[in-house]
């Protein structure tokens, strides 16, 4: 039995259904075809050049991405250039590339929940409920206090990141907000529940600057870090569905370098 880029599609449409993808996201097959027959699978963050040689190198003509290619319509395709590179060299090497992206953060299982796991804390509900079992971000409470500055070493040493703080570091908490990616919009949403402190990514300096003003903490990491546990999920969710209908292809997760370079 073989299998086509439309059976994963169709997998993931019933792992993370489109009806929760955030109003102009992206998901869906970005480059190739559904009725091309899937020699096998690499899962990436992004949609990266480096990701796509990869995937042809280890002969996996399917890269599923959690970031799509095309935010918005492309006004221009230059071939050295990004990301007309990447769509030459998908086409050229009949790479195909699909994308799930904020049904994916939404999930009870999703990006925060993958964060959290990977940081063994065990989760409440979501910071912000959209429905019974989606949302985002997810909510720790810790046994006892930690020392905001402990809690930055253990998450620096436990994933292998480098991590930023906003807020005092001798500060104690109790409560832990996290959101894989760029979370910062949450931040009004924890203090409500009377939570000061968030994991995220990608807060901007004046949000920052209120932030210690008021009080709130944000412990920041690479964005592609903290969505990248994820990915180990949707392995082993797709492994387990190919055991399931007896089917036999590799799965790959990419590690993709991170653009900061920390000096």
């Amino acid at each position: 039995m073989s299998l086509k880029v439309t059976d994963f599609y169709t997998f993931l449409k019933e792992l993370a259904p489109l009806e929760l993808a955030e109003k102009g996201d992206n998901n869906g097959l970005q480059i190739g075809s559904f009725e091309s027959e899937v020699t096998g699978v690499l899962l990436s963050v992004n949609p990266s050049y480096s990701s796509l040689v990869e995937a042809k190198r280890e002969g996996l003509n399917l890269v599923i991405t959690h970031h799509p290619l095309f935010y918005k319509p492309c006004s221009q395709i230059i071939f050295e250039e990004y990301p007309g590179k990447i769509i030459v060299y998908a086409i050229k090497n009949n790479l195909n590339l699909l994308s799930w992206h904020t049904p994916l953060d939404k999930l009870t299982f999703g990006v925060s929940e993958a964060l959290a796991q990977e940081l063994s804390f065990k989760t409440e509900d979501f910071i912000l409920k959209e429905g019974e079992d989606y949302g985002y971000g997810k909510v720790v409470i810790f046994e006892n206090y930690v020392k905001l500055s402990a809690l930055a070493k253990k998450i620096k040493k436990q994933l292998k990141t480098w991590v930023m703080l906003i807020g005092e570091p001798e500060s104690k908490i109790k409560k832990l907000g996290i959101c894989g990616g760029s979370g910062g919009f949450l931040k009004e949403h924890l203090k409500k529940q009377g939570i000061n402190t968030l994991l995220t990514s990608d807060v901007k300096y004046h949000s920052a600057f209120e932030a210690r003003e008021e009080g709130f903490n944000f412990l920041l990491i690479d964005h592609g870090v903290a969505e990248s546990f994820v990915l180990k999920v949707l392995k082993d969710k797709m492994e387990r569905f190919l055991q399931k209908i007896r089917v036999s292809l590799k799965i790959k997760i990419f590690e993709e370098a991170s653009p900061y370079i920390m000096i």
